[in-house]
């Protein structure tokens, strides 16, 4: 029997399937975690290589674990609070300069940031608690006085401020604060008006505005602009990234209320922030929001949830920092914090986010990293090239060819390759 033949010959009504397409998520898989989770963090907490997930509860106040392991998150021992904190937002960077990830949470009842030191296997010991303002609901983190050490800065919605807390580098905190408008909610760090020197960037959802205060360097912050939302929205979330390539950074924000919601868009001109570009979401009561390559494209696209629509909405970056329409996927219920990451480690960016009503928190698996097997020239197609680099391969007894893994080179691997290649690719 001529397997090569026989293979060649079933497969040939089969040619150019597609091998990739847009940005495409698996159904999300919901992490039970307790009551009313709200923080999301990611990182490779325990140094075995794996990617890791952290999540806020207020029902026994702790900060849950959830240990990577082949692409599955396993609840390991969490890290108490204490009872009454409400801990909140949580952000996790090597605070203490020691080279693993450490936590820093909002406890929202108490009104503090509380540093969490990581032992290097993912065991969290208390460090300082540092007061912010009042109503602590957003917290953002980058060097914000130039001494390579990570710094970071809350949204205080009810004392209308921004508190700056500035690492010593062992990671205790020292605070400060300004005025933030009306309502803050959000707040972003990055170098807006491209003088060398970080910015803070905070959402006034009563004000309808997005406030830009500069940094001089030192940690000391001004009022440089004021940006107004579109007079239909709310600002809320906010990230700072650079959204079309130029090097200069840009901002964007979850932006909305009942009938109009958006992802505004401003980008950088050099000198500062040009206009404001509104791209819809669809959802309602826009939130979070994230921006990560999720088409792998090299482009950095924008990930949004919607409270009041259980929805979180996906707008690709089309090129220059402009966006595409928005695709919608079902979240639990009201969904907030949002992280993107690689989570299965496929090489794809996924997407987690806490859903405060249903005591769940989602992760939706990009399909964009999942390696296509029967591409085996790696074009993006699947087609005869493809077929003739299997039977090369298949002929020479390469390893690659052993699609069953048994160590034979038989008709199973055929039979298998040949099921590869009909499926097609994510």
């Amino acid at each position: 029997m001529n397997l090569s033949r026989t293979l060649t010959l079933t497969l040939a009504a089969g040619l150019s399937t597609a091998a990739s397409g847009a940005i495409t998520f698996d159904a999300p898989t919901n992490l039970s975690t307790i009551s009313r989770p709200s923080g999301v963090a990611a990182g490779d907490f325990n140094a075995d290589g794996q990617m890791d997930l952290a999540v806020t509860v207020d029902g026994v106040d702790q900060i849950m674990i959830f240990v990577g392991s082949g692409g599955t998150l396993v609840p390991s021992a969490p890290v108490l609070t204490g009872g009454g904190t409400g801990p909140d937002d949580l952000i996790t960077a090597d605070l203490d300069g020691d080279g693993d990830l450490d936590f820093a949470v909002i406890l929202k009842n108490t009104e503090t940031v509380r540093v969490y030191h990581n032992n290097g296997l993912g065991t969290f010991v208390q460090g300082t608690t540092t007061a912010v303002g009042s109503n602590p609901v957003d917290l953002t983190a980058g060097d914000l006085n130039g001494d390579g050490s990570i710094d970071m800065a809350t949204a205080n919605r009810d004392s209308n401020s921004v508190t700056v807390l500035i690492n010593n580098g062992a990671g205790a905190l020292s605070a400060s604060s300004f005025a933030g408008g009306d309502e803050p909610k959000g707040v972003a760090i990055g170098d807006f008006n491209n003088d060398g020197f970080a910015d803070i960037a905070d959402s006034a959802s009563r004000d309808r505005t997005v406030q830009i205060h500069a940094g001089n360097g030192a940690g000391a912050f001004s009022l440089l602009s004021t940006l107004p939302v579109s007079p239909a929205t709310r600002p809320d979330g906010l990230v700072a990234a650079d959204l079309n390539a130029d090097g200069i950074m840009d901002l964007a924000a979850a932006s909305g209320d009942t009938a109009f919601n958006a992802a505004a868009v401003w980008l950088g001109t050099g000198a500062g922030l040009g206009g404001r570009v509104d791209y819809l979401i669809g959802g309602q009561g826009a939130s979070s929001i994230v921006a990560a390559d999720l088409s792998g494209d090299g482009q950095l696209d924008l990930a949004i949830s919607s409270t009041d629509s259980n929805t979180l909405s996906v707008i690709e970056n089309t090129g220059a920092g402009a966006f595409g329409a928005a695709s919608s996927m079902a979240t639990g219920n009201a969904p907030g914090n949002m992280i993107a990451a690689d989570l299965d480690g496929n090489g794809g960016v996924d997407l987690a986010v806490s859903n405060r009503d249903s005591d769940t928190t989602s992760i939706f698996y990009n399909q964009a990293g999942v390696p296509c097997q029967a591409d085996i020239n790696g074009d993006g197609a699947l087609d005869f090239f493809d077929i003739s680099a299997f039977l090369g391969n298949f002929t020479a007894s390469d390893p690659s060819a052993d699609i069953n893994g048994d160590g034979a080179f038989d008709f199973f691997d055929i039979s298998a390759y040949l099921s590869l290649f009909t499926a097609g690719c994510p």
